[in-house]
This record gives structure tokens, sequence and C-alpha cells, in this order.
């Protein structure tokens, strides 16, 4: 059973679709329907919070317009055949491949109600891990993976996806990560997950029940702090593969899009913070308000990436994220790129975000010197990025 790590306020669980606190039963309208309002306002509509013990009630919203933040098709991602990063990204050479092993996580307490069905369960993911491995796996993890020792233990990155996509779409950033010798834990989100989707039966045209089911991320950073907890209890217990090979008090929180907003609020966000995650990457997110809370009232270093001709998560939305946050901070712009091309297929934006997130978690996650300078280099290419940043 996962335990609840130190710093968690309880009053922060969410349950069903829905914050489980007055006001906070709002669900978003999509980004792309934003885009199309020309980035005005943001677009909010009341939910209802019916309480009933432990159950939260979900009604799904009426939205006219509704187009997900995955409206351009970010579906599961076809695997092509991965190709070999320069050595200057191979840090830990040793490492010849990544493993991968799969666990469920129950989260007690806390329910899902998916609303297509109109009951609610007990809430519970599938986490996958994927760690160091000194088996080559050729670009695709391999599930019980022998376990590369040479470096551990290993900092970890607890990572969210986005509406509609599973862990697998972005094994290309992952890989990345595990081969500099992380451990990334990724929960497939159990209602708005490209898996939870596909099981629901969820129709995206159905504007009103696609809408209802990505309404869960209200309860996404509380998944992510149970990943967390899961992957410490994985690292105590001595029949677990990663038995003492995770730095538990070197824990980072990284998501891209909808899950970039949760990773947000986990951080720096008075409504779910978290005090055991130490940095954050933000991909291609923003701040949600119907979290509740109050952002930016610490330090946490942030590193903020996002595309200037990304439609869905528009580029003032980031800029707000940098504009908000303490010191500290890093903006990558990638020029031209999408919502995804920077985050799940290996080309010259992944690899800025690559070289531009190791830098960043080498600093503030596994405490080597600040070096401005080369987080200032890696993350400034001509014509493929530019970089804001205040170190403080």
């Amino acid at each position: 059973m996962p335990r609840l790590r130190p710093g968690r306020k309880p009053d922060g669980i969410r349950q069903g679709g829905v914050a489980a606190h007055p006001g906070r039963g709002k669900v978003r309208s999509s980004r792309r329907y934003r885009a199309r309002r020309r980035f005005a306002v943001l677009g909010l509509v009341a939910g209802m919070v019916i309480a009933a013990t432990l159950v939260v009630e979900f009604r799904a919203p009426n939205i006219a317009a509704h187009r997900s933040r995955s409206a351009q098709k970010p579906k599961r991602v076809t695997r092509q055949p991965k190709p070999v990063r320069p050595a200057s990204s191979q840090v830990l050479p040793q490492i010849q491949g990544v493993g991968e092993l799969s666990v469920q996580v129950s989260e007690p307490g806390r329910l899902m109600c998916p609303p297509s069905t109109g009951t609610c369960l007990p809430r519970s993911f599938l986490l996958h891990v994927y760690y160091p491995s000194t088996f080559s796996t050729g670009g695709t993890p391999l599930v019980g993976a022998p376990v590369a020792t040479a470096r551990d233990p290993y900092p970890a990155i607890v990572f969210a996806t986005g509406f509609n996509m599973d862990p697998s779409g972005y094994l290309q950033l992952i890989d990345g990560w595990v081969q500099a010798g992380y451990v990334v834990a990724a929960p497939r989100f159990p209602l708005d997950s490209a898996w939870a989707l596909n099981h629901y039966g969820v129709n995206l045209s159905n504007v009103r029940l696609a809408d209802a089911f990505e309404s869960d991320m209200l309860n996404e950073p509380g998944d992510m702090e149970a990943a967390a907890n899961e992957l410490s209890a994985l690292n105590s217990q001595p029949s677990s593969a990663l038995h003492g090979k995770v730095n538990t008090a070197e824990v980072a929180a990284a998501g891209q899009s909808d899950g970039g907003d949760a990773a947000l609020a986990l951080v720096d966000n008075t409504c779910c913070r978290d005090t055991a995650i130490k940095a954050a990457m933000i991909l291609s997110g923003a701040e949600f308000s119907p979290y509740g809370g109050a952002y930016f009232g610490t330090s946490i270093p942030l590193l903020i990436v996002q595309g200037t001709a990304d439609p869905i998560n528009p580029p003032g939305l980031s800029a707000a994220i940098y504009q908000g946050a303490q010191p500290p901070k890093y903006l990558i712009w990638l020029q031209g790129a999408d919502h995804l091309v920077g985050y799940t297929s290996f080309n010259p934006y992944e690899q800025v975000v690559m070289n531009a997130s190791l830098a960043f978690l080498a600093t503030y996650l596994r405490g080597e010197p600040l070096s401005v300078s080369k987080l200032a280099v890696v993350g400034d290419v001509n014509q493929v990025a530019s970089e804001q940043y205040d170190a403080g």
C-alpha cells in the first residue's frame, strides 16, 4: 500500500470527475477552443458537486463547441525505430538500455467515477516504471530487464501524460532520461489516458462525454503523488527489482499538456503541494484555476518548455507561468513547434528538450554545481530554440 509522503495536505484529495471541495467543481473548456476564440478569456463551465460521504457525482459540462487538447490527433504514437542519440547525450555509457516494470496502484479513500457508467469505483491506475538496465534493449523498454547498478541509487522523475495519451507515446523522451541515469514513474491515468478512453468506448466527437472524461485531470496531482509513494515502496521492498535503486530524496515532477497542468499544481499550488518534489518540468502546460488554491508561493526550480506554433496550449499560457513563478526558472521556446513534436519523436526540438532537461535536472536534482551558462547554451539553438531564464 502506498505511504503518504511528508508535507502532503490531506484536504487536497479529489474524487470522481470533480474536485471534492466547494467551488472547485469546474471543468475547463479545451485549449483548442480557447485558441479558436483568439485566446480571449479562459472558458470555465460550472460543474455541480453533490457530496455524499466519500462520493462526488460528476455532472458532464455543457460545452457547445469542444475540441479537446488532443484534437490534433495525439493518439497513441506509433513507435518508430529510435535513432542513436549523439554521444554527448549519453552521459552514462554503462547503461545499455531501458527496463520496465508495471504495478497496479490503489489510492485508499479516493474514487474514480467514469462518466459513461454512472458508478464510482475505488481509484486505481497502472504505473509504468522505467529504469536503467545493463541489457541493450534497442530503444524499446524490456520488461524485467536487469537493473544497472553502477551509478545507483538513481534520482526519479514522476511523469504525467497529456489527455488521450499513454506513457508509451513519450518513450523517446523517457528513454533519454533513463539512459542518463534516472528512474521514470509514469501513471497510465485511469480516465483520460488513451487506454481509458478506448476502454470506456469514448468517441472524441461526443464533446460532452470527452470533456467529462478529461475533467478527471483534477485528480491527477493526487495520482502523481501516489506514483511517487509507490516508487518509494518499491525501493524499500527487498523483493522488488528496484530495492535500494531509487534515491527517494531526489524526485522531480514532469508533465506534458494536461499532465503539465497537473505537475505544476503538484509542485507550486497550495491546492496540491507535495514538498517532497524538488524540481519540475512543465512541457506545454498551464495554470489551471479549477484546481483552486494559489500558485507560485514557492521557489521550486521550474523548467518550462513551449512550442511557438502550438494551437492547443497557446504560448501565452507558458509565458504566464514564467512571469508568475519565482526563480530559479527557465523558459525554452521551441521555434515553430506544435503541441507534441518536441516530446514524442527524435528531432532537433526533442534534442533541445532532452539536453535542457538533463542540464536542469543535473543542477537542481542531482545537486551538481549551478551552471547558468550551460543551461542557457543548451536551450538556445539557432532556428530551433531560444531561452529566457532567471536563476535567482
